[in-house]
């Protein structure tokens, strides 16, 4: 946790310092999106043991994007939000950060022996709901990004191929080398979705609409993984994929959403601080979450 920390420190650095080309945040975006994180996903989908347990994490995923969703029209309508703001909020903060920090998080803090269940969250879960519900509202509160439409970006996005392709491959398994291959991609994942943050996050985002960060960041950090933790004291259930989904529902919001928004034409600046301080505020809260879940 602390090494994700630094690197976004150094993604700061870069970025104040301009010690790489402008635009070289969106090229290492893409790198993670198009290279490193279907390489991780390839091998963990296809090495790791899946059982009915499996279908946990989907479940939590889904059931915590309802709530937040339904829970930001809420506050848009008690706080008189505009439409950009409530559309922003919409995009962001029911999706969690749950591959770009949810994996070494779950890993640090909960075992190696969890990844898996981590990556089915997040693809099943958080990424699949970026292909559909995400690109749906932000076409609808700003404009539609690429003209795909949802099936079509779906069909087209990297990691979600990579999965499509690890569950075929799940009976057969991976030559040695491909494993090699996507292992040393994997390892990309972290370091380059961190410095790219840190490039992005500057003073003037962390001040722009503070009191809109901090209501989005306590649904998305606080309500949610609290909604989480209590249904499974209510009806007592426990076991690995609990806390696997317990923990990635604390998760931050997800940094690709905040490209969507962004994107769409929503407002950039909140969408970057709600992942770029997120992932501070994580440092702290996710240890909390796990002293609870655990």
């Amino acid at each position: 946790m602390l090494t994700v920390l630094l690197l976004l420190a150094v993604g700061v650095a870069v970025g104040r310092a301009r010690l790489l080309p402008d635009g070289a945040s969106a090229v290492l975006d893409a790198t993670v999106i198009r290279l490193a994180l279907p390489g991780l996903i390839l091998v963990e989908i296809t090495t790791a043991p899946l059982g009915l347990d499996a279908l946990t994490p989907v479940a939590v995923a889904w059931g915590s994007l309802a709530l937040l969703a339904g829970l930001v029209l809420l506050l848009s309508r008690l706080l008189g939000l505009d439409r950009i703001t409530t559309g922003t909020l919409l995009v962001v903060v029911p999706l969690g950060n749950t591959s770009f920090l949810g994996f070494p998080a779950v890993t640090a803090l909960l075992g190696a022996d969890r990844l898996a269940l981590a990556v089915v969250y997040d693809q099943l879960g958080s990424f699949l709901a970026l292909t559909t519900y995400a690109t749906v509202v932000a076409a609808a509160y700003g404009h539609d990004i690429d003209g795909r439409g949802p099936l079509g970006r779906l069909v087209r996005f990297p990691p979600f191929v990579a999965l499509l392709a690890a569950l075929v491959l799940r009976p057969v398994g991976l030559p040695d080398v491909v494993v090699q291959v996507g292992d040393r991609l994997g390892d990309l994942v972290v370091p380059l979705a961190m410095i790219a943050i840190g490039m992005r996050l500057r003073l003037d985002t962390v001040r722009h609409r503070p009191g809109v960060l901090a209501a989005g960041l306590t649904l998305r950090m606080v309500v949610a993984p609290a909604a989480v933790v209590g249904v499974g004291v209510l009806a007592g259930i426990g076991g690995a994929a609990w806390q696997v989904s317990s923990l990635e529902s604390a998760m931050p919001p997800m940094v690709t959403a905040a490209v969507i928004a962004t994107d769409a034409g929503l407002d950039e600046r909140l969408a970057v601080g709600l992942a770029g301080v997120g992932v501070v505020v994580a440092m702290v809260s996710l240890p909390l979450w796990t002293l609870v879940i655990a």
